[in-house]
């Protein structure tokens, strides 16, 4: 299965035009190393688990096409499995990418080299949360998002979906947009930046845990000891500040959409993370989703 993941990704024409050229050969050095090391660690290293990813995964399209129902379990497995077919090959074309613009980029460059850099680390920390699964790294995906609404708006997100709709919403958000006077510039790309500090943060906090729509065990620590979506409100205001000189009603609305976006992906995850027992003690500790004392 994972097989026709690569062979999808590599066939289709907009996945040859939209990620970059070391995507491909990656994904099938990957493939290359699960069929050579999966085998091993399944039969002498997984003690943690009844049954192995693979062999749930084979289970649950089997019973999905024969019986028309699956198990728990197996389920976990095949939404998995497309949660990795989607993601990962994103998430390495957008490290191949930041890795080439931060090689590329002097140290002098101050802030292009600081953006470029935490964007580096944050997609690094996902790819790798997509990549593997270890109990000793205590990342076992526990549950994975099951409805349409959740799905939609996550996926709505990343490519090639928000460029799709990026050509009905308008989009003015730029991260090196000039604010009226070299002061008032500086001044909001320091804020910028602590912004955007605080977005990679929540991925560190997360570390191998990362991954969208997956239940992969609660994290408590800074910066979600403030609020339950740090992530997603550090991005927001970032993308509203960097609006600020050349706002229009319709960049406004555009925005407004996406801001909408986010709060429903916020939604969605507290809805599937809300069956974990821990997670609901979690939100009695930490009761503001995006601003403390406010919302």
């Amino acid at each position: 299965m994972y097989g026709l993941g690569v062979v999808l990704v590599q066939s289709l024409s907009y996945y040859q035009k939209a990620l970059s050229p070391m995507t491909h050969p990656t994904l099938f050095w990957l493939f290359g190393a699960y069929l050579f090391l999966g085998p091993w660690y399944y039969l002498f290293l997984n003690k943690d688990e009844e049954e192995s990813k693979p062999l749930l995964l084979l289970k649950g399209i089997q019973n999905l096409f024969l019986r028309g129902k699956i198990e728990p379990a197996e389920k976990i497995a095949v939404l998995f499995m497309a949660v990795k077919i989607f993601f990962l090959p994103t998430m390495i074309s957008f490290l191949y990418n930041n890795m080439g613009s931060l090689w590329g980029l002097q140290f002098s460059q101050t802030y292009p080299w600081v953006i470029t850099s935490l964007f580096t680390v944050d997609t690094f920390i996902f790819t790798l949360g997509y990549l593997f699964e270890f109990p000793s790294w205590k990342n076992k995906v526990i549950s994975v998002e099951s409805t349409l609404l959740g799905w939609a708006v996550a996926l709505i997100s990343y490519p090639p979906f928000n460029s799709i709709v990026g050509s009905y919403v308008p989009w003015g958000a730029d991260d090196y947009v000039f604010f009226w006077n070299s002061a008032l510039t500086a001044l909001f790309r320091t804020m910028i930046i602590l912004l955007l500090a605080i977005y990679v943060w929540a991925s560190v906090a997360l570390g191998t845990k990362a991954s969208n729509l997956t239940n992969r065990g609660i994290v408590t620590k800074f910066p979600y000891s403030i609020v339950r979506h740090p992530a997603y409100i550090s991005k927001n205001l970032l993308w509203w500040i960097t609006l600020l000189p050349v706002m229009n009603w319709k960049f406004a609305v555009g925005m407004s959409f996406w801001t909408a976006i986010y709060y429903l992906r916020a939604y969605t995850e507290e809805r599937h993370l809300s069956h974990d027992s821990e997670y609901r003690e979690y939100c009695q500790n930490v009761k503001w989703r995006f601003i403390p004392w406010l919302l």
